[in-house]
């Protein structure tokens, strides 16, 4: 019988004890609940990659001073291992004014790496906080990255960030 390892988790890129917001987001809220400065907006959106990457968008936490993307990526390709953040500025948040905000990484994976048969779930942290009054973001692996590449496949999904209630 064979034992594969089924998930793996993603920490906060910060930690809890340096940034006390990470533990008002640890919280759980009723969806579209604000709390202080807070906007927690539930997703289910779903993108692929033709490498094998299935990437699915959960919520979005719109915080003081970052915006938290809480995701499920899993890969099932030919290699080994792939990168979702491959190179050091190509993976980030666009919103619908053109401005990027950058992913801060993980410290326990800061390539975002995911090996062949393995689900990375997890919230990655970006920083800046997108406006509340935005209407969608577009989160971006890989930037210029083409989707078929086995190092780093490039990856984009349009979130929308529309609250119920």
């Amino acid at each position: 019988m064979t034992i594969r390892r089924t998930s793996t988790r993603l920490a906060f890129a910060l930690a809890a004890a340096a940034m006390p917001w990470t533990a008002a987001l640890a919280a759980d809220a009723p969806a579209g609940e604000t709390a202080g400065t807070r906007l927690t907006i539930p997703s289910n959106v779903q993108a692929t990659a033709a490498v094998g990457v299935v990437l699915r968008v959960k919520d979005v936490v719109l915080a003081e001073d970052v915006t938290v993307v809480t995701v499920s990526a899993s890969y099932s390709g030919e290699t080994s291992f792939l990168e979702l953040a491959y190179t050091d500025s190509g993976t980030y948040l666009l919103d619908e004014n053109g401005q990027k905000y950058p992913l801060r990484s993980p410290q326990d994976n800061p390539n975002l790496r995911i090996s062949r048969g393995d689900t990375m779930q997890g919230r990655l942290v970006f920083l800046g906080r997108v406006a509340p009054e935005s209407k969608r973001i577009r989160l971006v692996f890989n930037e210029g990255r083409d989707g078929g590449d086995t190092g780093g496949p490039g990856l984009s999904v349009d979130v929308p960030l529309t609250p119920k209630g």
